[in-house]
């Protein structure tokens, strides 16, 4: 029996992305934020996606961005690209920045778009407290038009009742935005079935078509008193965006409908004030999409507004959108944060499983909302009686990690169900967590990540770095979407202002269970055709990225894990069995095997592994090579085969297995196959000899063979009289391995 080995190189096998394509045992399965690169030697790998770094403030105009928020705009076989938008929110100014980037989540690589400047109609110096984009295809009915024409002719749509806002963008031909070549902007919407364009068509169109309603909404504190609330920028689109910011997003007056900005106040004289932070639901319908502001950081109050609803204007600002605010519940345990302090998530888990709740920070706790259907006008009881909170308490409890007491903003990862909290830095060298929500005051959070390494990640770092997450001097704000978590620094500065997109999602950790992504690789399946028994399975991978420049600058990546599966490998069926680091298996015989990598992203460094290659070791169906075919010892005329003992196990010596095969039929099924583990009629009988033949003892299930002491160890295998008939006037080969 020899030992073989079937290695699989990644970096050039044929793929497919699973849990969306097809299943294909003969292609390697790329999870969701997994990727495969072919790039030669160790930049042939396949793992999660590698962290990727953009440099805001070191554009051709430098501006400080934080607050992200990202949606998923691309995801098919021909790419996987997400818009991120940032807000400017570096000095209190009576304008603010927003910037885009796109994001190839197959490549990390981070694209400038640019940046368009929007002044509000608020006045006074602006703050903000909390951002979001809202974004919408809008498809409905059919379209037609003529080249040469600026006029579009509506189906079955409602463009008027629907609000569709003057400025988004049209393409024809498809539903689908990633497959539009040309884009038009819309200059007016004369009624349900009517749209002008700001140019001619280029050429006829008619069938389907897709509209992008982009949207800013953010909520603000000013220098000026009462000037505070929810402001919302309409009729945007991608080709804003420029890297010159040349076209400016202006203050509304009294018309809706229209590119702009628009103040949505609480009232005449607006107490909105004091917000922390800012939460949107999806849409309810074309008209009615409720978004909510906390305000006050001490006894905080919800505020509620419908920023799809029809607006009545007073130059630019408008009451119209406001619904309710309710009463305080009383004081806050810690201070909440300003930074983009409010989520809403509806989470599988905890005292707020299956509701939409809303979620926020202070230095000690996480709060929660009652359910935000159930809060309403005036309401008392939002937080104190049915909402909760849960307490800061580190993994291992504050003597393992020091309780920060400074935790800042958070976000929900829905595809593990779990939050990612950020906090302040400090020299004490606190953990940001990636946890369920606990509000037992005693259960500990789940997980640490991220460390200080003072590494800057500008672009004057060390090219052959890779980037890392450190900590700034201030928290990262975060944004979580489709298991990939983007974190902004909050500075003026290229050694703060960076921003990093990170699959926290793909932790092994979240692969099972109710949330499950399918974050791994899923090999091709391996053939074997002579295996008797899997022993090993391993995998290779770049134990040090980056920094081989000869000044240590090399950083280790996260731990990788495997497990593998014999049987369901053709339809996916089949369950996968774990692998320890010693990366042996005893896997029964088998056609086919099939191996899984998984991997921890959620750790002090974060960087994902890059496996390079994976390979399955089994003995053959050759005598075993700790034995040796005997020709002395064994006899022809007694239909009796010897081996001696040549190599120690050092240990135990495993039950033993003897085939006789036809020699003239290649590739046959053993006309004899008995083993020492078969008490009840054995085709034959095992012996073994510690002095060379001299004398021969049973060796059996119940008799144990030592391991080898001596060089004049042997054992034989004496084929049974009921069985010759089987053997008779064949030319037999007799091989000796482990059961």
């Amino acid at each position: 029996m020899a030992v073989t080995a079937l290695i699989q190189r990644l970096g050039a096998l044929a793929t497919y992305r699973y849990g969306v394509d097809s299943y294909d045992s003969t292609k390697l399965g790329l999870g969701p934020l997994m990727v495969q690169n072919n790039g030669g030697a160790e930049a042939s790998y396949a793992g999660p996606m590698p962290i990727g770094v953009a440099h805001p403030f070191e554009q051709a105009v430098a501006n400080a961005t934080s607050l992200p928020w990202s949606m998923r705009w691309q995801a098919n076989a021909a790419g996987d690209i997400d818009w991120v938008f940032f807000i400017d929110n570096s000095a209190a100014s009576t304008t603010r920045k927003l910037t885009m980037y796109t994001f190839d989540r197959r490549a990390s690589a981070w694209t400038w778009v640019g940046y368009t400047t929007v002044t509000t109609p608020s006045g006074g110096n602006l703050t903000v407290r909390g951002f979001s984009m809202t974004y919408d295809l809008y498809t409905a009915g059919t379209v037609t038009g003529t080249a040469g024409t600026t006029s579009i002719t509506g189906t079955s749509t409602a463009w008027s009742t629907s609000r569709i806002p003057i400025g988004c963008r049209i393409g024809f031909g498809s539903t689908d935005p990633t497959q539009i070549t040309a884009w038009y902007e819309i200059s007016a919407i004369g009624s349900d079935t009517t749209i002008t364009l700001t140019t001619n068509l280029a050429g006829n169109v008619s069938g389907n078509y897709v509209i992008e309603d982009l949207r800013a909404v953010f909520a603000i504190t000013s220098s000026t008193a009462n000037s505070g609330g929810l402001i919302v920028v309409k009729g945007l689109r991608k080709e804003l965006f420029t890297t010159t910011g040349i076209t400016a997003v202006g203050a509304s007056s009294g018309t809706d409908g229209v590119r702009g900005s628009y103040w949505l106040a609480d009232a005449a004289t607006a107490t909105n004030n004091t917000a922390f932070g800012l939460a949107v639901a999806a849409k309810t319908s074309w008209t009615s999409q409720y978004c909510y502001i906390i305000d006050t950081t001490t006894t905080p109050i919800i505020y509620k507004y419908d920023v799809r609803a029809a607006l009545t204007l007073a130059s630019g600002k408008s009451t119209s959108a406001f619904l309710f605010k309710t009463n305080t519940n009383g004081t806050l345990s810690g201070t909440p944060s300003q930074y983009n302090n409010l989520i809403l998530a509806t989470t599988n888990h905890g005292a707020g499983s299956g509701k939409p709740c809303l979620y926020f920070t202070t230095t000690t706790y996480v709060y929660r909302t009652a359910d935000v259907t159930t809060i309403a006008n005036n309401s008392s009881n939002w937080l104190t009686t049915n909402g909760d909170k849960m307490t800061e308490i580190p993994p291992g409890a504050t003597g393992t990690f020091v309780a920060s007491s400074n935790m800042q903003t958070l976000s929900y990862l829905a595809n593990i169900d779990s939050f990612v909290i950020t906090t302040a830095s400090s020299t004490t060298g606190y953990r940001n967590y990636v946890t369920k929500y606990y509000n037992d005051g005693a259960t500990q959070m789940d997980r640490v990540w991220g460390v200080d390494i003072r590494q800057t990640d500008i672009t004057t770092t060390d090219s052959t770095v890779t980037p890392v997450p450190s900590y700034s001097t201030t928290a990262y704000t975060v944004y979580c979407d489709n298991g990939l978590c983007y974190l902004a620094g909050v500075g003026t500065a290229a050694i703060t202002d960076r921003v990093y997109a990170v699959p926290l999602g793909a932790d092994w950790e979240y692969t099972g269970g109710t949330t499950v992504s399918k974050c791994y690789l899923v090999l091709p399946a391996q053939s074997v055709s002579d295996a008797t028994v899997f022993t090993n399975v391993f995998a290779n991978d770049v134990q040090v990225l980056g920094g081989k420049t000869g000044n240590n600058l090399g950083l280790g990546t996260e731990p990788l894990r495997l497990s593998y599966r014999t049987s369901g490998i053709s339809d996916d069926s089949g369950s996968w069995a774990a692998v320890d680091s010693t990366g042996v298996i005893a896997a029964a015989t088998a056609t086919q095997i099939q191996l899984r990598v998984e991997f921890r992203t959620i750790g002090l460094m974060c960087i994902p592994a890059r496996v390079c290659s994976v390979g399955v070791a089994y003995e053959d169906a050759t005598t075993d090579s700790h034995f040796q075919p005997s020709v002395t010892l064994s006899d022809i005329t007694n239909s009796r085969f010897a081996w001696r003992f040549v190599t120690a196990f050092n240990g135990t010596v495993p039950a033993m297995r003897v085939r006789l095969y036809d020699a003239t039929s290649p590739g046959s099924a053993a006309i004899i196959d008995d083993s020492i583990s078969v008490p009840a009629s054995p085709a034959g009988t095992f012996e073994s000899s510690t002095n060379a033949g001299t004398s021969w003892s049973t060796y059996d299930s119940t008799h144990a063979l030592a391991d080898k002491s001596n060089e004049t160890t042997y054992v034989r295998y004496t084929v049974a009289s009921a069985s010759l008939s089987s053997i008779n006037g064949k030319t037999i080969q007799a091989v000796l391995t482990l059961k």
